[in-house]
């Protein structure tokens, strides 16, 4: 493998391969379109993305996608295709097209009235449980089921693979987490014999745990995370997006020699679009500290922990309002869960809005909060959002955990508290309502600490450097 000239006129030619990307907007897809339009505004790297086939579900994969400059290409799952030959094929457009029924019928509320018959409740109950013991007995076949759609799709995903880098005359195969984009992406390399890179974002099989979704070193668990710990290995070089993720790479035994570090950072702004929803967030917000939060609503962000301090404060006589921006998913059950703590009233909720609209959201927030429960993937993966926060000038409060506190400082670009002690937290709120003068400094220590060490511009170097690595 020839090492090419890093710094020539002609830029370095990169295939990004990608879970999904752009247009949707959840943090795996905006870092991906941070990083590929930094890297092509550098003029030093050509990036191309190709998305996946492992979300049939999402409408916004199925179309070549072009933003900024950046194109992003299509592996469309079977069930988008028009001719599916093959055993393989076929049976991969079925379980798609069962995939896409699952996702898309709506889910009974688990929730069951007091006032309902005992006997409607007890055969819920006991069919709730019957449906557990299938689930458990039907493991082995499922997880052959998973196998052999792998197996299938990783096929198909590898020829596309190929497909795209002869044809954009790719350099480097740089692939993202997870284990099911970055086999096939190595095996489309070491066909094309080109160096392949991985990136490491996260630890998906540990997200599965806090989700409750699987069971830590349960027989999912574990074969997630032997693949994944299999591409790490034989990757020529390894991107992590934090320092806790880059020593959990060498706990696996990657050579700490072919680490890079390209941490999640921010784009500076030069426009802010404004949504329709801001005039109403402004108006409802208007007169009163906001504490407020803007990402997903999954249970490892532990925004229900925001709310009960919140509701501790306001009990209190604090004039507080809640504020939260987010997609969809969830927004019930946190409207729902303010309601039961008495701060329905404080409490605004709304979204989601186009990642180009999020930024001015932030101005209406006073105090910054993430506060994320301990648990194994809390403590190794760092989000995207408080970044943003901090560029915007905002006071941020965060749980200690290890990966949060690469972001922050603690009394110097904002507070930490030990996750899970809501009083801690309350009282953390509290110091930054009662006293704006050290609001405003850690907002304005925050947003030079940003601009100073987390751009795009200065973080992509990272990327270069594995490039160079994986030349060798």
């Amino acid at each position: 493998m020839g090492l090419c000239l890093l710094h020539s006129e002609k830029p370095l030619r990169i295939l990004h391969v990608l879970a999904n990307g752009p247009p949707d907007v959840n943090g795996y897809a905006v870092r991906t379109h941070s990083l590929l339009s930094s890297q092509f505004d550098s003029k030093e790297i050509f990036p191309i993305g190709l998305t996946s086939p492992w979300y049939p579900e999402r409408e916004t994969m199925i179309d070549d996608f072009e933003q900024d400059g950046v194109k992003y290409f299509r592996t469309k799952h079977p069930v988008h295709l028009d001719n599916n030959s093959g055993f393989g094929a076929k049976w991969a457009n079925r379980r798609g097209e069962r995939k896409i029924k699952r996702i898309n019928t709506p889910k009974n509320n688990p929730i069951i009235e007091s006032n309902t018959p005992f006997i409607i409740r007890a055969t819920r109950y006991g069919w709730v449980r019957i449906k557990r013991v299938i689930r458990k007995l039907l493991i082995p076949l499922n997880m052959g089921l998973t196998w052999l759609e792998e197996k299938i799709l990783f096929r198909y995903f590898q020829k596309r693979i190929i497909e795209v880098a002869v044809k954009e005359k790719s350099q480097i195969i740089h692939a993202h987490t997870p284990y099911r984009v970055g086999v096939p992406a190595m095996r489309a390399a070491r066909k094309l014999k080109l160096p392949f890179v991985y990136e490491m974002r996260g630890m998906w099989e540990e997200t599965a745990v806090a989700n409750g979704r699987w069971k830590s070193w349960g027989p999912s668990y574990k074969r997630f995370r032997f693949h994944e710990t299999r591409v790490l290995r034989k990757a020529d070089a390894v991107i992590c997006i934090s320092e806790t993720l880059r020593k959990e790479a060498i706990s696996r035994g990657v050579n700490p020699k072919k680490i890079s570090l390209v941490p999640n950072a921010v784009t500076p702004s030069d426009s802010d679009d404004i949504s329709e929803l801001f005039p109403l967030a402004q108006s409802k917000l208007e007169n009163s500290i906001v504490v407020g939060y803007i990402g997903s609503l999954r249970d490892i962000e532990g925004v229900d922990a925001t709310a009960e301090a919140v509701a501790l404060l306001v009990s209190q006589g604090a004039n507080l309002k809640f504020f939260v921006l987010s997609s969809q998913a969830g927004q019930e059950g946190l409207e729902t869960y303010c309601k039961s703590l008495g701060i329905g009233d404080n409490t605004v909720i709304m979204g989601p809005v186009p990642h180009e609209e999020v930024a001015p959201f932030y101005d209406l927030i006073d105090v910054f909060v993430v506060s994320r429960p301990d648990t194994r993937v809390t403590r190794f993966v760092t989000p995207l959002k408080p970044f943003e926060a901090m560029q915007r000038g905002r006071a941020l409060v965060m749980s200690d955990l290890p990966a949060l506190a690469e972001i922050v400082e603690h009394g110097v670009t904002g507070l930490l508290y030990p996750p899970g002690d809501i009083d801690a937290l309350s009282e953390s709120i509290l110091s930054l309502i009662e006293n704006e003068n050290i609001r405003l400094e850690l907002g304005q220590n925050a947003k030079s600490w940003v601009e100073e060490n987390r751009t795009w511009e200065k973080v992509i170097g990272g990327s270069l450097i594995a490039y160079k690595m994986a030349q060798k």
